[in-house]
């Protein structure tokens, strides 16, 4: 006889919030399994640490099995993993339930089909990238990323005063919905079923082209938008990328790769401290808030950074050799791209991608020229001519 195994969406794990479907299936099982939160939902219930319920439910001989998981099967839930167990024993159903966005953004009045929408629950990284370009953001959260802790970390990068919405423990009788400030809610402990809707009006749009002139400079040296540019794309920066920026300079092409890898994290480094003032100023000026910036030398600055999907130079210190070696012992796959205007660096660098067995080594030459008004006439002005040079990682072949 073929079995027949529904996994159900419970809501917020409250009768009020599981839907009739599921009424009618949790009626129509012979057996169900849930855990501790979830049992009272029905009198059939077994309860079961999460980690057996698929083996429990294999194990009742015949009939019709149901498995409860919280909110809605299909939105950050254990479900598909739990089908993926029950199907080689039978039919596997599932019963969609009221997700917390859902229940939770009804409860604030905040409509959620532009939300932007994360989990940090039982995950690592971080929220600095999705609240830096996006209006509105729909924020799961637990164990060591719980609600207080995601304030703090926006306060900590100069969000604090962006509005947001806590909900903890909804749907039961402990339930409490707060407002105030990232830096209000940083001081409030909260435990760990809870969520945050993060409201940034100013938020950047990471399609805006960023332009020479919407940097503060002084007389820091920056690199050219057309390099920029250019760098950023023979990089292929990936949206959730770990990205080393090493000499950020005024943070022009730092912030160029924060828009690029807008739910990672950028790693500024930079030695001069009339730079790191500037960098600073340009990330909250253009609201790259996933950028965080490191005081030192390279290579000695790195060590601690975490290791990098990607790595731009554009100033080594003389220390290019050891930059790239670094970067390749974190990550042998890692992907970098140097700029160089000088013809040493050039060769130094051509000659380390080599001897440090990078793959698919590219040298460019970039020569760009903008026009500039003369009385009736457009006359071109060149820039300097800038060397392009990249290299991936043996395993990224």
């Amino acid at each position: 006889m073929n079995r027949l195994f529904f996994i159900i969406g419970a809501g917020m794990g409250t009768p009020d919030t599981l839907t009739s479907e599921a009424r009618r299936a949790l009626d129509k099982a012979d057996a169900v399994f849930a855990t501790a939160r979830l049992a009272a939902l029905s009198e059939k219930a077994v309860v079961c640490p999460f980690g057996e319920l698929a083996a429990r439910a294999v194990q009742v001989d015949g009939g019709t099995v149901a498995v409860l998981v919280s909110g809605d099967v299909g939105f950050f839930s254990a479900a598909a993993r739990l089908r993926e167990q029950l199907q080689p024993h039978g039919d596997v159903r599932l019963v969609c339930g009221l997700s917390s966005l859902q229940y939770f953004c009804a409860k604030v009045g905040v409509p959620y089909d532009d939300l932007c929408v994360r989990s940090l629950h039982g995950r690592t990284g971080s929220i600095l990238g999705a609240v830096s370009y996006n209006k509105k953001v729909f924020v799961l959260t637990g164990g060591t990323q719980n609600a207080q802790t995601v304030c703090r970390t926006l306060a900590d990068a100069g969000l604090g005063e962006l509005t947001v919405h806590l909900g903890e423990n909804l749907g039961m009788e402990t339930e409490r919905i707060a407002h105030g400030t990232a830096a209000e809610l940083a001081e409030q402990s909260c435990g760990d079923l809870a969520v945050l809707l993060i409201e940034h009006p100013d938020a950047a749009n990471t399609y805006e082209p960023l332009r020479d002139s919407m940097f503060t400079r002084a007389k820091v040296p920056m690199t050219k938008e057309e390099v920029r540019w250019t760098a950023c794309g023979r990089l292929a920066v990936q949206t959730g990328d770990t990205v080393w920026d090493v000499g950020a300079g005024t943070g022009a092409m730092t912030l160029e790769l924060a828009r690029r890898a807008c739910d990672g994290m950028i790693y500024a480094v930079e030695r001069d401290a009339e730079a790191l003032a500037l960098l600073d100023e340009n990330r909250r000026k253009l609201g790259g808030y996933n950028v965080q910036i490191v005081a030192g030398h390279a290579p000695e600055a790195l060590e601690a950074l975490p290791a990098p999907d990607c790595v731009f130079v554009g100033g080594s210190g003389g220390a290019m050799q050891r930059i790239l070696e670094l970067a390749r012992s974190k990550n042998p796959a890692v992907r970098v791209v140097v700029t160089a205007i000088a013809l040493e660096t050039l060769e130094e660098t051509r000659r380390a991608l080599l001897d440090l067995d990078f793959a698919n080594v590219e040298v460019s030459q970039l020569a760009a020229s903008r026009g500039k008004a003369v009385g009736p006439y457009t006359m071109m002005t060149a820039l300097n001519p800038v060397f392009i040079l990249s290299g991936g990682g043996r395993d990224a072949e």
